[in-house]
């Protein structure tokens, strides 16, 4: 996909938004101000949902990744309104993953550096205020803030420890929340998002992949809800919250010594999480993930690993 290719598409984008809030709004303006205020919290609050989360996770786990003492996700969001109601936003985050290696001197080597922001807009559903559909256009770059030579002196291994890997990003799609009918206290998410990476330095091509298509799937469960018993009255705004998250992916373009039906294309990342009343937005999580290692300039090393944190979201809204 070349430059104007490129341009074609996130024109595109922007005008089929522009074009459906338009005949969206057409005859609602008097429910405007009415809906103004529930609008924009819960806009916020469903955009939230698929965020991901910044999380610490000691050691390797169970399976084949090198030995680490952490490894830490660092996520803030900055969230701008871009309407009165928040349907139309802007995100902005300066994600940061670091490890630490678990070998002399306990190393941080090749941080990924992964700043980026993100464009959406929530189809209005003011009869039911039950379900919210998001689309969403993000720009991202990607690097380890390293210039060394790509490869080592041998020039077929890759050199993990100072080599440049540098990457730019954009990723489209879409996402809905469907609370359910019967189970007051339960709500499932869907997301389905292609990436496709524009741009990369030389080395990484054929051997990284450009083009990638997710699929994650959540559910929710509000035990406190569930389970009235465990939750005191005068406690009753108390929150236990249980969460389950799988997250497919397939990288779809050429890869290096790879078929087109390969275990080394798929990505999955399977997570349990769960939000005690006496750690306030923060949960505790197990994950299971196997595919490419999404740590920058280690992507060749295939992963099957378990491990356990502790996660958060954290926002500031503009």
């Amino acid at each position: 996909m070349n430059a104007k290719a490129l341009l074609s598409l996130l024109l595109f984008h922007l005008v089929f938004l522009s074009s459906f809030a338009f005949s969206q709004n057409q005859g609602v303006e008097s429910d405007e101000s009415i809906e103004a205020q529930y609008q924009k919290g819960n806009t916020i609050s469903m955009f939230n949902m698929f965020r991901e989360q910044s999380y610490i996770i000691l050691g390797s786990g169970l399976g084949n990744l090198n030995p680490l003492v952490f490894e830490g996700d660092i996520i803030p969001y900055f969230m701008i309104s871009l309407s009165q109601n928040a349907r139309w936003g802007m995100e902005i985050s300066p994600r940061i993953i670091i490890r630490m290696f678990n070998k002399h001197s306990y190393p941080v080597q090749t941080p990924s550096y992964m700043p980026k922001a993100t464009i959406f807009y929530q189809f209005p559903d003011i009869s039911h205020r039950k379900r919210d559909f998001f689309t969403f256009l993000s720009w991202m770059h990607y690097s380890n803030g390293q210039d060394g030579n790509f490869y080592n002196a041998d020039s077929t291994t890759i050199n993990t420890a100072t080599g440049s890997f540098s990457t730019y990003w954009v990723h489209g799609g879409v996402f809905l929340s469907r609370p359910s009918d019967v189970l007051k206290f339960n709500t499932n998410y869907i997301k389905l998002y292609a990436e496709y990476n524009y741009m990369q330095q030389s080395e990484l091509d054929g051997i990284y992949g450009h083009l990638r298509f997710f699929v994650n799937i959540k559910n929710t469960v509000k035990l406190s809800d569930a389970f009235r018993t465990i939750v005191a009255a005068e406690k009753s705004d108390k929150k236990y919250v249980f969460e389950q998250s799988i997250k497919i992916g397939w990288i779809a373009d050429e890869m290096t010594n790879a078929k087109i039906i390969d275990e080394r294309r798929l990505i999955l990342n399977y997570t349990l999480s769960f939000k005690p009343v006496f750690l306030k937005d923060v949960n505790f999580f197990i994950h299971y993930y196997f595919g490419q290692d999404y740590y920058n300039i280690h992507f060749e090393r295939h992963l099957s690993v378990v491990r356990f944190g502790i996660a958060s979201k954290s926002s500031i809204l503009f």
